[in-house]
């Protein structure tokens, strides 16, 4: 993907949506890319979150204490359990092949900072 796909991804977050494209940029090299296909797995509810994920492409499913959403691009799971350096708040499956953007715990931290309203 390239610099200005990202850019435009992490700018239809809510998370980053009022961040500048400056402060955008320093994001990139705290983004890992990662490709999964349909049926994997990207978080477990109650297990303890690794890692915030952003929907660049695709269709994930969610499950919330019972109740189904869905989650595509621009969407992102596990800002405020990674924050809390807690449990997820709900399980994820990809229901179609799908691009994701991801932060583990270290980039996550060094990340935080730049976001809206912080």
């Amino acid at each position: 993907m390239s610099d200005r796909d990202l850019l435009r991804v992490l700018r239809s977050t809510r998370e980053f949506a009022g961040v500048s494209d400056r402060k955008l940029r320093r994001l990139l090299p705290y983004l890992d890319e990662l490709c999964v296909d349909a049926g994997s797995r990207v978080a477990e509810e109650g297990r303890l979150c690794h890692q915030f994920v952003i929907v660049a492409s695709g269709i994930l499913e969610t499950c919330r204490r019972g109740r189904a959403g869905k989650l595509g691009p621009g969407e992102s799971f596990g800002w405020d359990a990674m924050r809390a350096r807690g449990p997820n708040d709900g399980s994820v499956l990809a229901t179609s092949p799908a691009s994701l953007l991801v932060m583990g715990h270290a980039q996550f931290r060094a990340a935080e900072g730049l976001a809206t309203g912080r």
